[in-house]
């Protein structure tokens, strides 16, 4: 009989240090956000660039038989730019074609590249959080002309392949985007 109660009153202990622990964890940790990813704009919606240039979806054809390694987001011109999962800055550079970019490691062997921005304020090694400004939209690259909208470019690889930005969890409306110019029936200045 004194051997069952001391086995109860070591499981009763048990549960108690284990309660403690997690009590304690769950007051130390942080906020943590469940979804997937963060929103890379300050936008209801996600709209993908269709405007007199071309098709900004992920895979559109591109010439050189080459197809469109990420999402066009329509978005105001100097609007911040946001990482859409916290990680450390690998890359921050112009190219000619991409223009001035981001980009990002993430865990889960994931990376992030933000393109064709008209300003970074994130350097090289540093680490960010999710939905942390590390730029503003811009038209520097290959989007300089006057008849493509201003948009953020988002590239995402997972293992060194490049992905649509939808797998990871970004909501992107289906439907594309037609510029104001092309509501009013130009093509552009």
């Amino acid at each position: 009989m004194g051997g069952n109660r001391l086995r109860g009153r070591r499981a009763f202990g048990f549960g108690v240090l284990v309660g403690l622990l997690l009590t304690a964890a769950a007051v130390e940790a942080p906020y943590v956000n469940w979804r997937s990813v963060a929103p890379p704009i300050d936008a209801d919606q996600l709209l993908v660039r269709q405007d007199a240039k071309g098709d900004g979806r992920f895979g559109a054809p591109r010439s050189g038989r080459r197809s469109h390694r990420g999402i066009d987001l329509v978005a105001p011109l100097d609007s911040p730019v946001r990482a859409i999962r916290s990680g450390t800055v690998t890359r921050v550079g112009t190219h000619r074609g991409l223009g001035r970019f981001v980009e990002l490691s993430h865990r889960r062997d994931l990376t992030s590249l933000y393109a064709h921005l008209a300003t970074t304020t994130v350097t090289q090694g540093q680490r960010v959080t999710q939905g942390q400004a590390i730029g503003t939209v811009g038209k520097t690259g290959n989007a300089r002309h006057p008849w493509i909208s201003a948009h953020l470019h988002l590239e995402v690889t997972r293992r060194g392949e490049v992905i649509d930005p939808a797998t990871v969890g970004l909501r992107v409306l289906a439907s594309t985007a037609a510029t104001e110019q092309e509501a009013h029936g130009r093509g552009g200045d």
